[in-house]
């Protein structure tokens, strides 16, 4: 592809021009869905590189929201000001059926997770701060799903999922608290129960989407300590008399990035709320609203990712310095090189990630196995894609070099705006902690090695391609070394555990990703003979774990073999 031919970002179709997109939809979805959804996501391609990302840029400076607490009597109203460009974007966002497809019935089947995702993706390339509300939404929706009564499901999830604004109720999940963000056990709302209905009473610290129609809200139900006291409640912006529920917005958060979503602090006056299952059981169900945050935060990670790249490139292509483009530059082919070969090893953890969730909640395969498998995936994707995105959006800012630091274009947003993702729904150091203790309570109840330890074996021994044997043995020696590290640091005591843990989650990560690179390469090289992956795959590891193979005195310079067939080694895109 000759990058050149696009001014910017915004001149191409991102879903028409992202291969690696197409080349998952086509693997991983039904060939029913292919064809009732392709021009979907062509669509999204084409509003997001438009319309929504030219709004996106109003919504961030001048256009951001804004608190209304009084009105012109001094009355206290507690509404938030939003701008007629970013409301517009939010009718045509929920109206793609990103949350509403799952929930409909007039489809050719069963509509996956793995599709809403995509459009998800598309829609985050533009604006992750209007994608936090379709997450939030899609949390509220599936925890109701999975947990509400059958009254509460046909009272709140068609309108959850509907794709009709004027019907759209749009969710929230309040958690944190000033005395805790991670440490969810450390909640002081409380919740007293007053006849059929409960009354909230507390502050909330930080909470996105903080106008709500409905949220899902923690609040202590009982004395008894950390989070085996808290239950789970709905809580509505407005009551079915048409008063306002008794909700104060005390302020609205002055955010490095994702400034489109309003994110504010509460006070819950004796706030009317219905409990969600089982009082105490709480945190259990606001872990699976987590789960489909973390899922979130991994694919909007890896479309920023996508955006930082694309940018990167069309801007390398195009502009010159010392006589040459700057693309003919090898330290710049490098970086272009590294960022292609981070998103094809990201797109094949996350696509693991995807499908698991799939399995588990739309095809009904919950196991203990699969849920642990999903838990371990998501913590992962969100690490490794949420990193990814902070250094992707810095490369490309510096690439820009000093117009990469003007807000006039596109690259300070993406780094404002990424660097959110390493925070939300738990950082990275509480990541790398849920993969320890997920693995612990495996070895502790479980009779053999980790589901992901098996997975990994299984999938490495069904590499039989001549091209990828080499590549195969060495990460299979990594898995090894893998296995050891982990069984010495579950056997050692806390202060080893918490001291070696993120270094275990990116060892983790890297041999997992490395191996279900090479699984996609084997599909490519047997199915259409492509060997793109094959070549990706084959630097990722020498990249990750032999790094001598392209040391400063191995006469090597991976882009010279490289750089065509992984960067430009696609057909050429429409100009949008």
């Amino acid at each position: 592809m000759d990058y050149s031919r696009f001014t910017d970002g915004n001149a191409v179709n991102w879903y028409e021009s992202d291969f690696t997109m197409k080349r998952y939809v086509q693997r991983y979805l039904s060939p029913t869905l292919q064809k009732w959804g392709e021009d979907q996501l062509a669509h999204m391609g084409a509003y997001a590189a438009g319309p929504m990302d030219e709004r996106a840029r109003h919504t961030d400076r001048e256009g951001a929201p804004k608190l209304l607490r009084y009105d012109r009597l001094g009355n206290e109203i507690n509404e938030v000001w939003y701008n007629e460009g970013y409301r517009a974007t939010v009718a045509e966002g929920f109206r793609s059926g990103v949350v509403g497809w799952r929930y409909r019935k007039d489809v050719p089947e069963p509509v996956p997770f793995f599709f809403t995702q995509l459009l998800h993706m598309l829609m985050s390339g533009a604006e992750t701060g209007f994608t936090c509300p379709v997450t939030l939404t899609m949390a509220v929706a599936f925890v109701i799903e999975k947990f509400g009564s059958e009254e509460q499901k046909a009272k709140y999830l068609p309108r959850l999922a509907a794709m009709e604004p004027e019907n759209l109720l749009q969710g929230a999940t309040f958690l944190t608290e000033i005395e805790g963000g991670s440490d969810v056990g450390a909640i002081q709302t409380r919740a007293v129960k007053d006849g059929d209905r409960w009354l909230l009473t507390g502050e909330k610290w930080f909470a996105s989407n903080c106008d709500a129609d409905l949220s899902i809200t923690l609040a202590r139900v009982s004395d008894v300590p950390g989070t085996k006291g808290l239950g789970l409640f709905l809580m509505p912006r407005i009551l079915e008399n048409g008063v306002k529920n008794r909700i104060a917005i005390r302020r609205l958060k002055d955010k490095l990035g994702v400034r489109a979503v309003a994110s504010g602090e509460l006070e819950l006056r004796e706030a009317e709320a219905e409990l969600i299952g089982e009082p105490e059981k709480g945190f259990k169900y606001m872990a699976e609203a987590l789960n489909i945050s973390r899922m979130c935060t991994a694919t909007g990670s890896l479309a920023m990712s996508r955006r930082a790249f694309l940018e990167a490139a069309i801007h390398t292509f195009r502009r010159s310095a010392f006589g040459n483009t700057l693309k003919d530059y090898p330290m710049v082919q490098q970086t272009l090189l590294d960022m292609m070969t981070d998103i094809e090893a990201g797109w094949a953890l996350a696509a693991q990630m995807m499908l698991g969730m799939d399995r588990c909640h739309t095809e009904g395969q919950e196991t203990v196995e699969e849920i642990t498998r999903l838990r371990l995936l998501l913590s992962m994707a969100k690490y490794r894609l949420s990193e990814n995105s902070v250094l992707h959006a810095k490369q490309a800012l510096e690439l820009f070099g000093g117009n990469g630091y003007i807000e006039e274009f596109v690259t300070p947003r993406l780094l404002r705006d990424a660097q959110v993702s390493t925070v939300w729904e738990g950082p990275s150091n509480i990541m790398a902690l849920e993969v320890l203790k997920i693995l612990a309570r495996e070895a502790a109840h479980g009779s053999g090695e980790s589901i992901l330890f098996t997975e990994m074996k299984k999938t490495l021994s069904e590499v039989d391609r001549p091209e990828l044997v080499d590549v195969a043995q060495c990460i299979e020696q990594e898995r090894k070394e893998l296995f050891l590290d982990t069984r010495y640091l579950l056997s050692a005591d806390e202060r080893v555990q918490n001291a070696h843990a993120r270094t275990l989650m990116d060892k983790l990560t890297d041999v997992y990703t490395g191996i279900q690179l090479l699984k996609e390469a084997q599909v490519d090289l047997a199915e259409s003979k492509d060997e793109r992956l094959a070549r990706i795959a084959e630097y990722y590891v020498d990249r990750t774990f032999r790094p001598n193979v392209h040391s400063i005195r191995s006469k090597s310079i991976p882009v010279d073999d490289l750089f065509e067939q992984v960067v430009c080694g696609f057909q050429e895109a429409p100009i949008h």
